[in-house]
């Protein structure tokens, strides 16, 4: 099994043939799937006058606005909080090299809650930064299923989202109209892929068989789908189930799971599901490997690990963010007060530059104000490049998804170009695959 704390450098190059048949099903999946069910379109936009064609305008005195849509209360509260701080620390970093203003406008982060829900609750925060005098652009959703109900509602009002975390497949590809959904993120494809090797590469799980459990949101159907997909391809023995946001009682499903005992299961969805899940599955008596994705563990101290304490032992995750350099992790916990724990704060700092960079470059004053054409700020986020971003190489392919090699090889190319690490919780502390 693969030596999870080694930082070394250790590529699985002897698989590439592996690697480069999951890559074509990657190309094969991203024609083939089927589009996402219609966006919703009923939402009232009446006041709010904003559209591709009507410059952002903003007054002499008025603020430029960095709109921030992520979950601050409920469950999900703790990963958007971060989201949150990871702007307002891209922010000052970038007005520390740039200049405190942008055109003589003071830059300002606005910040609603978006839940990270199904509900109408990511559109009402939608409403509520649209009707922010000064937006520019809007960093978020933090969830794909908010992704979904809002990003033909930026489009329509002609305002730029980039989200650092949305990772449903086919929320770029899906867009209509001009195309103002961008992500830093990758796309949960690119993360089926890892999750495929991890189960069954015997440099790893060496898996026979598997469990895949999903909490039927856009997010967790969607990644498991993808999980399915390559795990058949690498001739394991899949189970599909799923259970509802918000469960408590898993008792039934763990002791299907015990009497089935796979070698491993893979729960696409969030805490506290995942976190009850484990418990429930250990009181059961299932001891094969655990693993989840992104949302669940991302970083040091997260909350599943804070939660279960040695039960927690041996998780293994397969969308961390990259080890974070000491002066990220101290620059971000001068703003957030706590280092952070949540797998995607790089990318949405690296999103608030890209951000800041296209509007630096497209404003242009008139008088004392400040004019931006909206298409031509989205061209600039389009054709940005951050080859040395907080998150890796960040760039953006002709539909808004974060631009990749199509030959990623070895662990190393997926941390670099897209920004995904798997790790595992060992000796009480998140170690790497390298």
């Amino acid at each position: 099994m693969l030596d999870a704390t080694s930082v070394t450098e250790r590529t699985i190059g002897r698989h590439k043939f592996g690697f480069l048949l999951v890559m074509a099903v990657i190309l094969f999946l991203a024609v083939a799937a089927c589009s996402s069910d219609e966006i919703p379109v009923d939402f009232a936009l009446e006041d709010i006058d904003r559209s591709p064609e009507t410059p952002i305008v903003i007054p002499l005195g008025e603020p430029l606005v960095i709109g921030v849509s992520s979950a601050l209360t409920g469950p999900a509260a703790p990963r958007g909080q971060e989201y949150r701080d990871a702007v307002v620390m891209a922010v000052e970093q970038w007005k520390t090299q740039n200049g405190p203003m942008i055109g003589g406008h003071q830059i300002m982060v606005v910040s609603e809650d978006d839940g990270c829900t199904e509900s109408d609750v990511t559109r009402l925060a939608a409403e509520r930064l649209l009707k922010q005098p000064g937006l520019v652009g809007v960093l978020g959703p933090q969830c794909s299923a908010g992704a979904v109900r809002t990003e033909m509602i930026y489009a329509d009002a002609g305002i730029v989202m980039i989200s650092g975390s949305a990772t449903s497949t086919n929320l770029a590809e899906d867009q209509q109209g001009d195309g103002f959904f961008f992500r830093t993120a990758y796309r949960n494809d690119s993360h089926g892929v890892l999750v495929g090797v991890y189960f069954s590469d015997p440099e790893f799980l060496g898996a026979s068989s598997a469990y895949i459990v999903h909490d039927n949101e856009t997010y967790g159907t969607d990644l498991a789908l993808k999980a399915e997909s390559f795990l058949v391809i690498a001739d394991l023995q899949v189970t599909v189930t799923s259970v509802d946001r918000g469960t408590v009682d898993f008792s039934d499903l763990a002791s299907e799971i015990a009497q089935a005992n796979p070698d491993a299961m893979f729960f696409a969805g969030f805490n506290p599901e995942a976190i009850l899940l484990l418990r429930q599955l250990r009181d059961a008596g299932w001891n094969g490997a655990y693993t989840s994705g992104d949302a669940v563990c991302g970083a040091a101290n997260c909350e599943f690990l804070a939660a279960l304490g040695d039960l927690a032992e041996g998780a293994a995750f397969s969308g961390c963010s990259p080890p974070l350099d000491a002066a990220f992790i101290s620059q971000f916990t001068v703003v957030r007060g706590d280092e952070p724990t949540a797998a995607f704060v790089a990318q949405y700092h690296d999103a608030a530059t890209i951000l800041l960079n296209a509007v630096n470059s497209t404003a242009q004053p008139d008088g004392g104000a400040l004019v931006i054409d909206p298409k031509s700020l989205r061209d600039a986020v389009s054709a940005a490049t951050l080859p040395q971003g907080k998150s890796g190489n960040v760039a953006f392919d002709s539909a808004g998804d974060r631009a990749s090699s199509s030959e990623l090889e070895n662990l190393e190319q997926f941390a670099d170009q897209l920004g995904l690490v798997p790790c595992r919780i060992e000796n009480g502390v998140i170690a790497y695959f390298n």
